[in-house]
């Protein structure tokens, strides 16, 4: 007789796998998407495709404090708009939401969408609509 049948209570003996951390199997947004989005709709559109890549990468979890930062940031900077002087530049402003959130999106998935661009994974359109 085995031991483990003299020991219901042991463990079996098993090989453990370890879970493939690899996105290569997902279709994402890139770094530039989530840029474009947020030129043409936003923060808040930027939000939306970040939220569409953490869910993919099975983060889904994180999109709360996700929304919580972009809707903070869209209201800071409607504030910064109407403060800001008549004959001043309004240019300014998109070109800060768009570097804002892709530092984001970098920070919170940027290793993961380029090891992903390395293995040749799927990206979507940069115009997807």
């Amino acid at each position: 007789m085995s031991t483990e049948a003299e020991n219901p209570f042991q463990t079996p003996t098993a090989e453990l796998l370890a879970p493939t951390t690899g996105t290569e199997h997902l279709r994402l947004y890139s770094i530039p998407g989530i840029g474009i989005a947020t030129f043409f709709g936003t923060p808040l559109a930027g939000a939306y495709v970040i939220a569409a890549n953490l869910k993919a990468m099975g983060r889904g979890g994180e999109t709360g404090k996700l929304w919580a930062v972009s809707i903070g940031f869209f209201i800071a900077i409607i504030v910064a708009g109407a403060l800001r002087p008549v004959n001043g530049p309004a240019s300014g402003g998109v070109v800060v939401q768009v570097m804002a959130m892709n530092a984001y999106a970098r920070q919170l998935f940027g290793t993961q969408v380029d090891q992903h661009k390395i293995v040749n994974g799927a990206f979507f359109s940069l115009w997807r609509s």
